[in-house]
């Protein structure tokens, strides 16, 4: 239960929040307020930005929003196997979702990755009929049309279907869908074409885009979609996804998270789809999260892992001129036993190359309690029992504090332009 202390200040701040007029409602931080793990140091949990402002592009979406002048905020989110499985990424589209002045917008852009012999998120059901073959952008010696998920699935069996639910039964919160995006090659004639399958009948896409994805308008919501292929000409010969957006009408946060166990910065710089992807989604917000994979070395090279970072980025704004771009630092971790003193090398070349390229920065690494602090984090059932992923219970209060902290530089934000 929570302490009354923090109830009352949560009573108090709703309450504000209530008397105040629509255009100076804002959003809270309150997910960490009791601030309950004292090796967490909550003072430093914070977004760096630079003086031009690394999220004015966000901020502003957001206050659009809020003021109904904008109908989704779209936010982009990828990374390593700290982002695959959800949990973090999942936690803060629930608190964004949360937020009545916020709002729902769709649960975005995802892969679902068993088709391509990885683990699915774990708030999504897959299922699947033929035979598939995945590709990995983390496979050293294979050269696929990887999008912005970093994965692929491929066919050649007209029969086959698969299946994608992400409204679980045990989930607070559920997505309804009334658009479907399907990313693939549209542009290949050898291509089979994409079909939705409904109970009431088959559905055929309104558009082919050049960006690379069919896009499906549903007669009426559905909480889960099923994909079939079809074949026309006798040239067609086979199929491979590369993504999916389930997407719907209403105002709100469209919270997009794709990760790729043991990706590296290289892993994304090698992908042919990246940036139209990206672009499809029209982003307010993209925040990196990599870096853990790259470290993860006694011969860290931080000059490289600096000109491998400062590219992705570019290629972030090449694809997404308006958009925000946050870069998340590597948690603390162990390496062969030992502590992994790379790690503080990375945050000091993502500091540094954030200050030059008008990026903002969220230290984990820091706020977490530096170098060592993994094992705190292992006492107290924060940390997986490898000292290098979280636990479920980790990964989610790292979600709430990325969010208290956005939500602090939102209010900063407001503040300064009054």
């Amino acid at each position: 239960m929570m302490p009354i202390t923090n109830f009352l200040i949560s009573w108090y701040v709703g309450l504000a929040i209530a008397l105040t007029p629509i255009e100076d409602k804002i959003p809270q931080p309150k997910y960490t307020l009791e601030q309950k793990y004292k090796f967490v140091k909550y003072e430093q949990n914070r977004i760096f930005t630079t003086q031009n402002g690394g999220l004015t592009k966000l901020n502003e979406a957001l206050d659009a929003l809020i003021k109904g002048k904008k109908k989704k905020v779209n936010i982009v989110h990828f990374g390593d196997s700290h982002i695959q499985a959800d949990y973090f990424s999942g936690e803060m589209r629930s608190h964004f979702n949360d937020e009545l002045l916020l709002g729902n917008g769709g649960r975005g852009y995802l892969f679902p990755c068993s088709m391509a012999n990885a683990s699915n998120p774990h708030n999504i059901k897959v299922s699947y009929k033929g035979i598939w073959n995945g590709c990995r952008n983390v496979e050293l010696h294979k050269s696929c049309s990887w999008g912005l998920s970093g994965m692929t699935s491929t066919t050649t069996n007209t029969e086959a279907t698969f299946t994608v639910d992400p409204n679980l039964s045990q989930q607070s919160h559920k997505y309804e869908i009334t658009r479907v995006k399907v990313y693939y090659q549209v542009s290949n004639k050898n291509s089979y074409y994409v079909k939705l399958l409904l109970n009431n009948g088959v559905l055929y896409p309104v558009r082919l885009d050049v960006d690379g994805y069919a896009e499906f308008i549903l007669p009426t919501p559905e909480k889960n979609i099923t994909i079939g292929l079809e074949k026309r000409f006798d040239h067609q010969n086979f199929f491979t996804l590369e993504g999916i957006s389930f997407e719907n009408d209403n105002k709100g946060v469209q919270y997009n998270a794709v990760g790729v166990n043991s990706a590296t910065v290289p892993s994304f710089l090698k992908m042919p789809k990246f940036e139209s992807h990206l672009r499809s989604l029209a982003p307010d917000l993209v925040i990196i999260s990599l870096g853990t994979n790259d470290a993860y070395t006694p011969y860290f090279n931080p000059n490289q892992y600096k000109m491998n970072l400062a590219r992705l980025i570019q290629k972030i704004k090449n694809a997404a001129p308006n958009t925000s771009i946050l870069l998340t630092t590597p948690n603390d971790c162990a390496l062969y036993g030992k502590f992994n003193k790379a790690n503080q090398e990375a945050t000091r070349v993502i500091l540094e190359l954030a200050s030059e390229s008008n990026c903002a920065v969220w230290d984990l690494f820091t706020i977490m309690g530096g170098l060592g602090s993994i094992n705190q984090w292992l006492g107290a059932g924060l940390s997986a029992s490898d000292r290098i992923h979280l636990s479920g219970k980790g990964y989610r209060l790292q979600g709430d504090l990325l969010y208290d902290a956005l939500v602090t530089a939102y209010g900063e934000y407001k503040k300064n332009k009054k």
